[in-house]
C-alpha cells in the first residue's frame, strides 16, 4: 500500500484485486482469441481449437460456401503435400498459408503468452527476452480487426501503411493493457480528509507510475501533487494511525465550531 498526507487529506493507493478482464467491460478495437488448455484468456468464443478458427477466418475471407470450401480444402491439401511431408517439413506451412488469405481482409497480429510465475502476454515471442522462455511460453491466439473496422474507426477510404500502423498500434495497446491484468498491475485509490472517506476510485490498469499519473487527473484540485508524494507503508499500524490523526483534526475543527455557534448566535440577535 502506498500513502501520501496533505492536509487535510490522505490518499491511499493500494492493488485491486476484484478488478474484472478488460476484455469484458471495454469498449475494445480488436477481437482477441485464445487458447489454452488451463487459462480463459482474451475473449470469449466457440471456437474449438485454433483450426477451427482459422479456417472460419479464411472461409469468411473467401466466401463461406461450397465453393468456399473447396477451395480451403484444395489449399490445405497442395500444402501438405508440398510443405509438410520430406526430410524438411515445415509444421507452419498450412497455418501460415492460411494467414496470408485472412490477411486480405483483416489485420491480426500473434498472441503469445509467458507463463512462469504468473502469467504475461506480449504480441512478441518471450524467447530471448525472458528466463525458460523456451519452455514456459508460445503463441496461444492471435488478436484482430477487420480493414472495414479500421476505416471506420479512423474516417479513411482505403487502406494505407500510416492506418495499418495505427490500427496495429491500437492492438498492441490493448494487449499492453490485458498484459498489465495478467501481472496484477491493477490499483484502486480512497481519499481521506479529515479521517473521513471523501472519494475512492478503482480500476486503475497499467504500470505504478502511469496508474499515478490517471489517478491525478481524479483528484480534487486542492490535492494537485500527492500522487508524486506516495510512499510505502509496510504497517497497516501507521496508516490506522494517519486516519486517526485526521479524525482527531476533525473533532477538535467540529468543536471548535460548536463552541463559537453560540457567540454567532448571539451576536445575529443583538444587531
Amino acid at each position: 500500500m502506498l500513502m501520501a498526507e496533505q492536509e487535510p487529506y490522505a490518499l491511499m493507493v493500494q492493488p485491486d484485486d476484484l478488478l474484472i478482464s478488460p476484455r469484458e467491460v471495454n469498449d475494445n478495437f480488436g477481437t482477441m482469441v485464445c487458447f489454452h488448455p488451463h487459462y480463459a484468456l482474451g475473449d470469449k468464443h466457440n471456437y474449438m481449437d485454433k483450426d477451427d478458427f482459422l479456417r472460419e477466418m479464411y472461409l469468411d475471407t473467401v466466401g463461406n460456401d461450397e465453393r468456399g470450401m473447396e477451395r480451403y480444402e484444395n489449399m490445405v491439401n497442395m500444402v501438405w503435400g508440398r510443405k509438410m511431408t520430406g526430410p524438411s517439413p515445415d509444421p507452419h506451412a498450412v497455418d501460415n498459408t492460411i494467414l496470408n488469405v485472412i490477411q486480405k481482409k483483416y489485420i491480426m497480429l500473434p498472441l503469445y503468452l509467458y507463463d512462469h510465475s504468473g502469467l504475461a502476454m506480449s504480441t512478441e515471442s518471450f524467447v530471448g527476452k525472458a528466463v525458460h522462455a523456451e519452455w514456459d511460453s508460445g503463441q496461444v491466439g492471435w488478436i484482430y480487426v477487420s480493414k472495414e473496422d479500421v476505416l471506420k474507426e479512423f474516417g479513411g477510404e482505403k487502406m494505407t501503411g500510416a492506418l495499418r500502423k495505427k490500427a496495429e498500434d491500437l492492438l498492441r495497446n490493448e494487449v499492453t493493457q490485458y498484459d498489465a491484468y495478467l501481472r496484477g498491475e491493477c490499483y484502486g485509490f480512497e481519499l481521506y480528509k479529515n479521517g473521513e472517506l471523501s472519494d475512492s476510485c478503482w480500476g486503475f490498469i497499467g504500470s505504478l507510475e502511469d496508474v499515478c499519473k490517471a489517478m491525478a487527473e481524479y483528484l480534487p484540485d486542492e490535492c494537485k501533487g500527492m500522487t508524486e508524494q506516495l510512499s510505502e507503508v509496510k504497517e497497516p499500524a501507521s496508516m490506522v494511525k494517519t486516519l486517526l490523526r485526521h479524525a482527531r483534526i476533525q473533532i477538535d475543527q467540529a468543536a471548535k465550531a460548536y463552541e463559537h455557534a453560540p457567540r454567532q448566535q448571539v451576536l445575529s440577535e443583538a444587531r
